[in-house]
């Protein structure tokens, strides 16, 4: 029924009706309600009243139960005659469930039904069967009416042998105690807020009728429509910055004045309305501090409870600590989000140590692991000689719960794992005492423990289950919760849904989304019931007939609910036409374009018109005397690579966070190489090798492979399984035996004379760490300095550039083994290097790569070969010395740059960053960004 029509179902004429004795205003939502009261106490306040009695309005359930207890309490009502139990929303859809899944288990296909699905589609027909007093529809209809009607057969029955009503049956029998004449009724009640109103609730108004009550209709908005007008804009977003924009303009104008917004999508577009307007009315309340400040806007609709930040970190907790019951494995992702929750155990005192020990556990454990694993971890962690962590009350948590969870028994009643849960909460001193509670995190709070008696009130219906489908249930429970805080202060702007009320006519109104496909509402008939009948009884959904005049009433309410009103509807869903909804067809379009609401930065950006002033901050402290730079010729690299990259990865000590695997990584198979190979040739060469027949070569390869899986255990400091043993072995024997095949064929005698040495030199007073994975020497004395690669080639032609991208092995070359003097052929160490390599150890891509002074490798790059002179011209590189006084005096160059602070961004090939740990400071983008305006002449 429409609001704002002149009659009620029988006639009763509507009226605005003012405060009085005896009175009652019974209201469609308990929002309105609300509004309804807060209206009535500034009337009174502005009257100048100190006290006055409080508006009688409420809910028209909230007035039916405070009736029938008053009724039982005074002997009116005998208790004999009362239902034993009224089952919530949640227990009657869960008995469906029960149902369904019991006649469906003699199907065939029982199993591949969405029992869930069906159990809200059976919940829903049967309330519109009670609310609407539908005939029973005969089961001839179709196969699915069928099966509804054995279901609420079964249902109805398991209800009364239990004495249980679902909400919409207990309804009526309300009203059949009204109609006897039980409860004391009010002199006069007043319906307020109802769009449509059903069978059941047109009973309720006659039945009152009929007791002798003046039934009127509470009136909330104008008596005539106010003002129209409408708009195109190109999309949602536009619509969005639009309607923000107006609100600011209305507000600043009309101080004092009440204006609203209606949201048909409000569930889809509230985060980016929140956005809007806070960045429109609240700019100073960015900060994080100001995230609960009192607001002008509130909106009419929630979020579902599980959305609380508070709410969120209990769920996870219980979802990580349940998989211990059923022995799973643990995902390393699910601990790292809950280490950085601020709502469980000493979050606040442990809150460095618990961002280390995320750091380490991503470094040293893999993905998914035991629970013992990360016990005994965070244990060591904590023990640690070198850099202990302080977890004592993390650790001490965790154990308290673990134990509350080890007693618990398989299946137990859903009150049991209520209790059980917060138990564990409790344990884990959730929700945080270390830190006070905001005002929503107290009523998040509130609303979650109301959820854990809602499960517990299920044992009424369900027997005994285990703790992972009791969690379950509680997660359902809390995703459909709706929660909204309380606003607090003086709310000016209402963001409402289509079906709110006011409680008031408003200054403005501004109703967006009116596309055809939004509005009216498209039919959604429900497919457990005939749909014809649905038709006949104009049935809520029921088809396009019904939605239009639905909305048609809902259409009138607007136009009267302010003096102003503008409707919006978006020309474009990305490349999707829409159309506007045809109930704005008779409402004028709007002269000019509306105004959009700028974004905080935006807004911040256009404040000052003063052109941009562009810096070039490319200079960083020099190091000091004394400083230690850290890195190895990592360090090298990136200051060779990107000058940027290495003062904030090497100086300033920014890493990324390693992103856990499960087995092992590229660097994890790499280590194992290295160490294999490194036991393997331990005392050996080239003539030890090729003197090796098939089974000793076997033999020895074995040996070396177990010896560096045992040694790859203990820096792990966990068993590794058979099944990763067994592979492992697997796949270094095979890759392992080829490449030394591969060696076999080297046709100059080597001894291996050292094996992941560890040097370090001095350059420029900067203290550069080497670890060599071996150095090959020669019968006459010379070196070869080879490094291992499983991954992909390294670029060696940037060793004839100024700025050495690959340095490590140029390094040792230069610096370590390799005297400048042509003269000294013995070389500073005694001895000359004859190559310097990598060793590609790949399935089927054995080589070499590098640079050699002879012929002293198999397929290696020599200097005075040919193709090589393309790179390392004789012009400049005469002679082998020559390039190692060029490596020398390059590397030099780039430690002095690096000791002078030059922190440039300036990157010649950006798939040279592809390792860059600290990549989104560089900011690339806008750097790009500053070059093209450099280009372009906007820049001195």
């Amino acid at each position: 029924m429409a609001v704002g029509t002149d009659t009620g179902p029988s006639g009763a004429e509507s009226s605005r009706i003012p405060p009085m004795e005896n009175h009652l205003i019974l209201c469609a939502t308990a929002r309105l309600a609300r509004a309804l009261q807060l209206d009535h106490a500034r009337a009174q306040s502005a009257r100048g009243l100190k006290q006055w009695t409080l508006l009688d309005v409420m809910t028209v359930s909230q007035w039916l139960d405070a009736l029938f207890e008053a009724a039982l309490l005074t002997g009116e009502l005998d208790a004999q005659e009362v239902p034993q139990g009224v089952l919530s929303s949640a227990q009657e859809r869960m008995l469906w469930e029960t149902v369904i899944k019991e006649v469906l288990a003699a199907e065939v296909a029982g199993d591949l039904f969405d029992i869930k699905g069906l159990a809200c589609m059976a919940q829903e027909a049967n309330q519109l069967l009670l609310e609407w007093r539908l005939p029973a529809p005969d089961a001839g209809y179709s196969e699915e009416t069928r099966q509804f009607l054995a279901w609420r057969r079964e249902f109805v029955a398991r209800c009364r042998q239990s004495g249980w009503m679902e909400a919409a049956r207990y309804f009526d029998w309300q009203l059949d105690m009204l109609a006897r004449g039980v409860g004391r009724l009010p002199g006069s009640i007043a319906f307020a807020g109802f769009d449509r109103m059903t069978p059941q609730m047109v009973r309720l108004w006659e039945i009152l009728q009929q007791r002798h009550v003046d039934v009127q209709r509470h009136d909330t908005a104008l008596a005539e429509a106010g003002g129209a007008q409408r708009l195109l804009l190109a999309d949602q977003q536009a619509e969005c910055r639009a309607a923000v924009a107006w609100a600011k303009r209305q507000l600043a104008e009309h101080p004092g004045a009440s204006i609203g917004i209606v949201v048909p999508e409000l569930a889809k577009l509230r985060g980016t309305l929140a956005r809007l307007l806070d960045d429109a009315l609240h700019p100073s309340w960015v900060r994080p501090a100001m995230v609960e400040a009192p607001r002008q806007y509130d909106f009419s609709l929630g979020q579902p409870l599980h959305r609380e930040p508070v709410v969120h970190t209990a769920l996870a907790l219980l979802q990580f600590f349940s998989q211990w019951r059923r022995q799973d494995k643990i995902e390393q992702q699910d601990f790292s989000h809950l280490l950085q929750q601020p709502y469980w155990s000493h979050a606040v005192t442990e809150a460095d140590a618990r961002a280390q020990l995320d750091a380490r556990m991503r470094e040293r454990l893999p993905l998914s692991m035991s629970m013992s694993r990360l016990v005994r971890f965070i244990r060591r962690e904590a023990g640690s000689e070198k850099a202990p962590l302080v977890l004592a009350g993390l650790q001490a948590h965790i154990s308290d719960a673990l134990a509350i969870l080890q007693e618990q028994h398989g299946q137990q009643l859903p009150s049991v794992w209520a209790d059980v849960m917060q138990r564990t909460l409790d344990a884990l001193e959730w929700p945080g005492r270390q830190r006070s509670l905001s005002s929503f995190e107290f009523q998040a709070i509130k609303a979650f423990d109301e959820v854990l008696q809602a499960l517990a009130s299920l044992d009424v219906l369900q027997q005994a289950l285990p703790f992972s489908q009791a969690l379950a249930r509680l997660r359902e429970l809390v995703q459909e919760k709706i929660h909204q805080p309380e606003a607090e202060g003086e709310v000016r702007l209402q963001v409402m849904g289509m079906l709110e009320s006011v409680s008031q006519p408003l200054h403005g109104l501004w109703v967006m989304g009116m596309n055809d496909y939004v509005w009216p509402p498209p039919p959604r008939p429900n497919p457990l019931l005939p749909a014809a009948m649905q038709r006949q009884y104009g049935v809520p959904n029921a088809d396009s007939a019904v939605q239009a005049a639905f909305a048609q009433v809902v259409h009138q309410r607007l136009l009267h609910s302010a003096q102003q009103v503008i409707f919006s509807s978006a020309l474009k869903d990305g490349e999707r036409e829409l159309r506007p909804s045809p109930l704005l067809q008779a409402i004028p379009l709007a002269d000019a374009m509306p105004e959009l609401s700028l974004s905080l930065a935006q807004a911040l950006a256009e404040r000052d018109g003063k052109p941009l002033q562009w810096l070039d901050d490319h200079q960083a402290p020099p190091v000091e005397e004394g400083e230690h730079i850290s890195g190895g010729t990592g360090l090298l690299k990136a200051q060779a690579v990107c000058p940027a990259w290495a003062y904030f990865q090497y100086r300033l000590h920014a890493r990324a966070l390693k992103a856990p695997v499960n087995g092992l990584d590229a660097a994890g198979r790499g280590t194992l190489v290295h160490l294999v190979l490194e036991r393997f040739w331990r005392g050996r060469g080239l003539h030890d090798l090729q003197a090796m027949d098939e089974m000793q070569l076997e033999q020895a390869l074995g040996e070396a492979v177990q010896d560096g899986l045992s040694i790859y255990a203990d820096t792990c400091g966990e068993v590794l399984s058979e099944a990763f043993v067994a592979l492992e072995t697997l796949r270094l024997t095979r890759l392992l035996k080829g490449w030394l095949a591969f060696e076999r064929m080297r046709e100059q005698p080597f001894t291996v004379l050292a094996s992941e040495q560890q040097q370090k030199v001095l350059i420029e007073g900067v203290e550069i760490t080497l670890i060599i994975d071996r150095i090959d020497q020669l019968e006459d004395g010379s070196r070869i300095v080879i490094d291992y690669k499983t991954g992909r080639k390294p670029d060696t032609r940037n060793w004839a550039q100024s700025r050495i991208t690959e340095p490590q092995l140029p390094v040792y070359a230069a610096f370590v083994l390799s005297s400048l003097d042509p003269a000294d052929t013995a070389g500073s160490q005694g001895a000359e290097i004859s190559a310097i390599a990598f060793a590609m150890v790949k399935l089927e891509e054995h080589g070499f790569a590098g640079l050699a002074n002879g012929n002293v490798l198999p397929a290696m790059p020599v200097l005075d070969d040919k193709k090589t002179r393309e790179v390392f011209s004789e012009e400049m590189f005469p002679d082998w010395h020559s390039v190692l006084a060029h490596w020398r005096s390059s590397i030099t160059a780039v430690v002095d740059e690096l000791k002078r602070g030059e922190a440039a961004v300036l990157v010649q090939d950006e798939n040279e960053l592809a390792y860059c740990e600290v990549l989104p400071l560089l900011r690339l983008p806008e750097r790009r960004l500053q070059f093209e305006h450099m280009q372009q002449g906007g820049a001195q």
